[in-house]
């Protein structure tokens, strides 16, 4: 669910894919923004952040075991309830980012074997032989 107004933006978007690597990806994801951390509470999932323009906040909720609720809000230091330019940038920089990352992280595997960097489909390590499948 998108909202979009006053001079930011929601999002909140579903993965299957476990908390911990979420949280790992986000924190890859947003230290590419080039933003100021705040805040960072690891034990509630948030991460409150900042640029020259707009104030964030990411949220993470845990559905089940496989599933994670991403909830990215952006928003200007003062509301601008007569503006109806589209305020999304930061909250598209960061799910591209994300969502980047989470792909790169799905596409490979390290090998149990040599600690090499392997395709998921892959039945076999190309540097090692180790039996992956």
């Amino acid at each position: 669910m998108r909202i979009d107004g006053a001079g930011g933006c929601f999002d909140n978007r579903l993965y299957e894919i476990d908390v911990d690597v979420a949280w790992r990806i986000a924190l890859l994801s947003i230290n590419e923004m080039g933003v100021t951390i705040d805040e960072l509470d690891e034990t509630n999932r948030v991460i409150k952040f900042h640029n020259k323009n707009k104030i964030m906040q990411l949220a993470f909720q845990i559905l089940d075991e496989e599933t994670v609720q991403v909830i990215m809000d952006s928003t200007k230091e003062r509301l601008q309830i007569y503006n109806w330019k589209r305020e999304d940038g930061e909250v598209n920089q960061f799910y591209d980012l994300f969502e980047k990352k989470l792909t790169e992280y799905r596409a490979f595997i390290l090998c149990p074997g040599c600690s090499a960097k392997v395709s998921s489909l892959a039945k076999f390590c190309p540097e090692c032989g180790y039996k992956l499948k």
